[in-house]
């Protein structure tokens, strides 16, 4: 494998974010990747498993922009990676966690802007992003703040702000802005960890009470929760997602725990996905993967993190990639071979069994792995049309996740 696919790969698999570089710079790139991946995973094993999930057709050299606009009334960040490709490319928002900045989520932006998407990210509300400096977190009144920042009528005003973000954007591409002149504004998915996936959701069609019609504000074509939202206490399941006709993609654990307090067990992150319609909708539950594993950010610590996987959780849930040739690859079932190494500390899905040192570093790598595959082979399916995509969902994925998890179809 030569230098600059070697950068690729540990770029995409890493979540290292890729620079437009130069060829005298790539050595150091290739230092800054292998110590962004934990040192203790074995990387043989990482990239055999690697080597037999799915491969987008695309993969090359991802340039990160940053961007501060005022926005009705607001100053907003926004983070955009693309890839450098021929046309316009597809268009993926990214929506961080509570508490999480615009800057958050590094290693979903790189996954899918190497596979060949524009992924714009973007923390709507300020307030969200400072949710961990306010009263209510220096209190500890956990619950209280995820009520204030989950409520119907802030939705609504996240919702707004969001399609105001768009709206400048889509302004910007016409006065012929670099940054935005090549996005298809016409393939756009929205996807959201946490708070970010009850927004993303919400998109889609989700009913939020007290949120009026903040479904028909901004337009797509498929949407991603990454750690699903869903509480009794939110309304009745069997009407919330009756009108989510789109694809949707949900990627939860049987540990994925609530720092806040607001879903009553963790195998309420499946309600979702049992309560919508098909076709097109997805489940993905990774075994053993910690709720802060999901944000896709690289140093998911702090108060948010620490609280998310200490809190004892309740009942059980249900790569962006490339080959050094560029030709596809089709899975086969696999064991876990990172999980029984002498490390683990309890078995995956028994009892509290919600922080990082329950799995291997090689058992989560692997596990991180699968979220980058299926999440671009879910795009690629639904953004870019390709059926491959959508054959390797329906059959190969399965069997080459092996015990490391699960996906479910309908």
């Amino acid at each position: 494998m030569d230098i600059e696919r070697q950068c690729g790969w540990l770029a995409r698999r890493g979540g290292v974010c890729a620079l437009r570089i130069g060829c005298a710079t790539l050595p150091l790139l290739l230092a800054a990747c292998a110590t962004r991946q934990s040192p203790r995973a074995d990387d043989a094993t990482t990239h055999e498993f690697a080597a037999k999930g799915y491969a987008s057709v695309e993969h090359g050299v991802v340039t990160t922009t940053l961007h501060t606009w005022s926005v009705s009334g607001q100053s907003v960040r926004i983070v955009v990676a693309e890839p450098e490709r021929a046309g316009a490319s597809p268009l993926v928002i990214y929506l961080p966690g509570l508490g999480e900045s615009s800057d958050a989520g590094e290693r979903w932006r790189t996954t899918w802007s190497s596979a060949g998407y524009a992924v714009m990210s973007v923390q709507p509300l300020d307030d969200d992003a400072k949710a961990w400096a306010s009263d209510l977190a220096r209190a500890g009144e956990f619950k209280a703040l995820g009520r204030q920042h989950y409520a119907g009528s802030v939705m609504s005003r996240r919702v707004q702000m969001l399609a105001d973000v768009i709206g400048e954007a889509q302004r910007r591409a016409a006065a012929g802005e670099a940054a935005w002149r090549r996005i298809d504004w016409g393939k756009v998915a929205v996807a959201g960890f946490d708070l970010g996936a009850y927004t993303a959701m919400t998109v889609a069609g989700e009913h939020v009470r007290e949120a009026g019609d903040a479904a028909g504000r901004v337009t797509i074509r498929a949407a991603i929760a990454l750690s699903p939202y869903a509480s009794h206490a939110a309304g009745s399941f069997d009407t919330r997602y009756v009108d989510i006709h789109g694809p949707v993609l949900s990627v939860t654990s049987d540990v994925d725990g609530d720092a806040l307090g607001l879903v009553e067990g963790v195998e309420l992150r499946g309600a979702p996905f049992s309560h919508m319609k098909g076709p097109d909708k997805y489940l993905l539950s990774l075994h053993g993967l910690p709720h802060s594993r999901l944000s896709g950010t690289a140093s998911a610590t702090g108060a948010r993190a620490e609280a998310a996987d200490a809190r004892p959780s309740k009942g059980s849930a249900g790569k962006a990639g490339g080959t050094d040739s560029g030709q596809r690859r089709r899975g086969g079932k696999r064991q876990d071979p990172g999980q029984s190494d002498g490390s683990n500390r309890g078995q995956p899905g028994g009892g509290n069994g919600s922080t990082d040192a329950d799995l291997s570093p090689t058992a989560l790598q692997l596990r991180t792995v699968a979220a980058q595959d299926i999440t671009t082979a879910f795009l690629d399916a639904y953004l870019k049309d390709d059926s491959h995509a959508r054959a390797w969902l329906g059959a190969d994925a399965s069997r080459w996740l092996g015990t490391a998890g699960e996906l479910r179809r309908k």
